[in-house]
């Protein structure tokens, strides 16, 4: 597998793509030789470094390189930028990017929800026990207008607190914990792996788990691309969708092996790693997967319509 950091031009054409620049145009013939995966290092998202390391990418007689990225936003930009061809992204990011008119679409699923994977945490010595108990108060979310904000004020509002009465700040990811140690914010959703290291170094309690707003099973991210690029490459890419959904039932059947390809690409503590709850990867795909963020993207104004799964959707 080939790993290749987005190149100067790359952070050009994703800068131009967030400006609202004019995008390049898609050289379809060129793609049909490489397909660029844009993804990032943690679980719900490593299924690609999962594929590539395994030979299912190869042996179904693909060329797919990899490419790593912190967050993603970053993946949004360089795919609208033309930088690369695939992503992973969540509904309410992908949503957002179709309603400013970048002509997006999924075309499979990658995780799917773990509710042991995620949780609203406190320090163990607060007086918070229940949605109500947050009024006033402050939480840390990864950003402020996506599928984890949402799922939060969505929360407060179903377990009897006003989430209007809550303040939201971005907070990092990786600082989160230490965060609500601190008593900078009352409350953050913490995810894996930082659940399973938070809870052996003590000092944090679980209140809820607020993701459980959109349903018992729903995919956390999924695949999407250029619609453009789906409906001119589609034998290419039904082989990289039977390729994934390999990955997929190889990863939920093979725990260990696939700990240890995340652990190297995440830089994570492999023990952590192998004694975490894990996300469970999907090897189908339909619009009831995801419909749930939409709606509740509508009703707390995260999207500015109404939309139907079903058009986010290509079919391959």
């Amino acid at each position: 597998m080939r790993l290749r950091q987005p190149s100067r031009r790359d952070f050009v054409l994703s800068a131009a793509a967030a400006s609202g620049a004019v995008l390049l145009p898609i050289d379809s013939s060129e793609q049909t030789f490489q397909i660029r995966v844009g993804t990032t290092a943690n679980d719900s998202y490593a299924e690609p470094f999962y594929a590539a390391d395994q030979g299912f990418f190869s042996r179904a007689g693909l060329n797919v390189s990899v490419e790593p990225f912190s967050n993603g936003a970053g993946i949004t930009n360089a795919l609208a930028g033309n930088a690369i061809d695939v992503g992973i992204t969540n509904p309410i990011s992908l949503a957002n990017a179709v309603q400013h008119g970048l002509p997006l679409a999924f075309f499979a699923t990658a995780a799917l929800y773990n509710r042991n994977c995620l949780a609203l945490c406190v320090a163990q010595d607060s007086p918070i026990h229940t949605a109500k108990d947050l009024e006033g108060k402050t939480i840390g979310v990864v950003a402020l207008k996506d599928g984890n904000s949402l799922e939060i004020v969505a929360w407060i509002d179903s377990n009897g607190g006003d989430s209007s009465k809550v303040q939201l700040v971005e907070v990092p990811f990786a600082t989160m914990a230490a965060t609500v140690r601190r008593g900078t914010v009352a409350a953050a959703p913490i995810g894996q792996p930082a659940l399973s290291i938070a809870t052996k170094e003590g000092g944090l309690r679980q209140i809820g788990h607020p993701a459980d707003v959109y349903g018992k099973s729903f995919m956390i991210g999924g695949y999407f691309a250029h619609i453009d690029w789906l409906q001119a490459n589609k034998p290419l890419v039904r082989q990289f969708v039977n390729s994934i959904y390999d990955t997929a039932r190889w990863a939920n059947a093979h725990p260990d092996e696939s700990g240890r390809i995340l652990a190297k690409y995440s830089k994570m503590d492999p023990e952590v790693v192998r004694t975490m709850d894990r996300e469970p990867y999907g090897d189908s795909f339909g619009p009831q997967q995801f419909q749930s963020y939409l709606d509740l993207g509508y009703k707390y104004k995260y999207v500015s319509s109404l939309m139907n799964a079903k058009d986010l959707i290509v079919a391959v």
